[in-house]
């Protein structure tokens, strides 16, 4: 008969959890080497990633960035950078295993340096555009999470076969705003190889503007270097052409700023009828009207796959109703956050339906830059603090 544990007390579980070796060397460097394994119980794959840096010497020196690298993934859930799933720490003797996401796919140099628009079109492979679109939403939620990357570069960004892109490796990232480059580190986090190096170099300091930097100038030398690189057509030179500028001063203050440049470009850029207008407007006006207010701070669903599913579920549930009989149905498929709602403005179940087929006509691209603009206007609703949460 088991013993009834007490709050504080340790819960260890004993049964050991095996797993199959598929592919015994993915990789690796002088930090330790990745494998492929498989889970037998649920026949799936995940990389594992072993922390025992080549010379003894700086095993232990270096495995608390083993330690940060699972914090900085346990942190992070968004669909554009690789999910971690256990871990295994043996601080005895500074080694460490992280059980991750298998992504199966390409790294982001190789993708480019093959990519030809047409095959992009007839296999719906992401263009530039869109990888550039995925990558800035992957780092702009990285930044409101207060995490760094510090080691961008083309083997730690990946296009699975779906087409989503993946952000990969935080060994050296950090989970704070800003921080010194350590001498150790330093010709890691700042490439000596990179075409033009930032003002943080010789400043011997890493920020966020940082890896907005070294991004900027990994996508601007592959699309250079590719095999075809007159058939990149990529739209947003001048947003990246900032982003690579040697004073931090003089790039975007954020990514956030740079996911707003994105979204009002490109919907602008939208061939946009009269009649996806009248759709757009009969959905978002009433969704508008119907949210009267926030009651903590603003949090949105960025996702578009999310954000269809919740639309869908909410026409289930009302597919014999003229109206949507819970306003919140609908809302929730944006908002995030706790907040108040008028239900007596009728959203309409054909407008919601209209607005939902229009949607999934477009690129993922094409959703993301719609449900940003979505989320910009409902933005502009008012937060008040409800009195009951007011201490006195």
């Amino acid at each position: 008969m088991a013993i009834e544990k007490q709050n504080g007390d340790i819960i260890e579980f004993v049964k050991q959890k095996d797993y199959i070796m598929v592919n015994n060397d993915l990789g690796g460097g002088s930090f330790g080497k990745t494998v492929v394994l498989k889970d037998p119980y649920i026949d799936e794959l995940f990389v594992a990633k072993k922390y025992e840096p080549e010379y003894d010497e700086i095993r232990e020196q270096f495995y608390k960035n083993f330690l940060d690298e699972i914090k900085i993934l346990y942190k992070l859930n968004h669909r554009n950078i690789v999910r971690i799933y256990n871990y295994y720490a043996y601080e005895n003797i500074y080694r460490g295993y992280i059980l991750m996401e298998f992504i199966d796919g390409k790294t982001i140099d190789k993708y480019l340096s093959e990519y030809e628009e047409l095959d992009s079109i007839l296999c719906d492979d992401p263009t530039p555009d869109n990888i550039f679109v995925q990558l800035i939403y992957a780092f702009a939620y990285m930044e409101k999470h207060h995490v760094i990357h510090r080691d961008i570069r083309e083997g730690n960004i990946m296009i699975d076969k779906s087409g989503t892109v993946k952000v990969i490796d935080f060994g050296i990232g950090k989970l704070v705003e800003s921080t010194q480059a350590d001498d150790s580190l330093r010709s890691q986090i700042n490439r000596r190889n990179a075409d033009t190096l930032p003002q943080e170099y010789y400043d011997k300091e890493y920020t966020s503007l940082t890896d907005m930097f070294y991004l900027a100038e990994l996508l601007n030398r592959l699309m250079r270097e590719a095999e075809h690189p007159d058939e990149m057509n990529f739209s947003y030179q001048s947003i990246l052409d900032k982003m690579m500028q040697k004073k931090p001063e003089d790039r975007y203050s954020s990514f956030e700023e740079i996911r707003k440049a994105i979204s009002k470009r490109g919907f602008v850029a939208l061939n946009i009828s009269e009649e996806d207008k009248k759709i757009y407007h009969s959905f978002v006006d009433n969704l508008y009207k119907s949210l009267t207010q926030y009651t903590s701070e603003r949090q949105f669903n960025t996702s578009p796959e999310s954000f269809s599913e919740k639309l869908q579920k909410a026409l289930q549930s009302n597919i014999f109703e003229e109206y949507i009989q819970k306003n919140a149905d609908v809302i929730s498929s944006v908002v995030s956050c706790s907040y108040r709602y008028d239900n007596s403005v009728g959203i309409p179940c054909e407008a919601v339906k209209a607005f939902l087929t229009w949607y999934e006509s477009y690129s993922m691209e094409t959703k993301e830059l719609i449900l940003q603009n979505i989320i910009s206007k409902l933005s502009t609703i008012a937060v008040a603090i409800p009195d009951d949460e007011l201490p006195f």
